[in-house]
């Protein structure tokens, strides 16, 4: 039996475009390093930090400029002003937790999947609401990540044992 010196040839150079594109699909671009990931974390933590503190006012500035909210129902919020105005309806926030489930990307932009859940007053109720959150986050000339995107939906609503804010504040 002879051998094929052409598919030989093939046979090789197929082996070898495998095992050299190999490592780069398996180090997909959607990974981002430990550094991102911990800066996305320590972004996150400060949104939190800043709406218990009721300092609203500098959730905006983790916005860029043109950025967009795109609300369930498919309202669309652009711009500092509205995204501001978006936040000041938080200023009856009692907890906020972000959680990342998701982050990647690379480069000048990182996603980032993960829930909300926030506990607001509500006609003398505490009420938990959850959603479902995708951030955009755009590297600056500046190098600080910011939201370019901000995706809500999915949000649910659950009255919290049922309990009115005065006796929540008696115990």
């Amino acid at each position: 039996m002879k051998s094929n010196p052409i598919k030989k040839t093939i046979a090789i150079v197929s082996f070898l475009s495998m095992a050299t594109m190999s490592p780069i699909f398996a180090q997909s671009s959607t990974e981002v390093s430990k550094e991102v990931r911990t800066e996305i974390e320590q972004l996150n933590q400060s949104m939190e930090k800043a709406i218990l503190k009721k300092a609203l006012s500098d959730i905006p500035a983790m916005y860029t400029d043109d950025a967009t909210i795109l609300n369930p129902g498919g309202k669309k919020l652009h711009g500092r002003k509205d995204i501001a105005a978006f936040w000041y309806d938080f200023s009856n926030c009692k907890d906020f937790k972000s959680e990342i489930t998701e982050l990647g990307g690379g480069g000048k932009m990182i996603y980032q999947v993960g829930k909300w859940t926030m506990t607001m007053e509500k006609d003398g109720q505490l009420v938990t609401y959850t959603s479902d959150v995708v951030l955009v986050w755009k590297r600056e000339t500046s190098y600080d990540y910011k939201i370019q995107l901000q995706s809500l939906n999915n949000t649910v609503s659950v009255v919290e044992n049922q309990q009115t804010i005065n006796s929540a504040q008696q115990k």
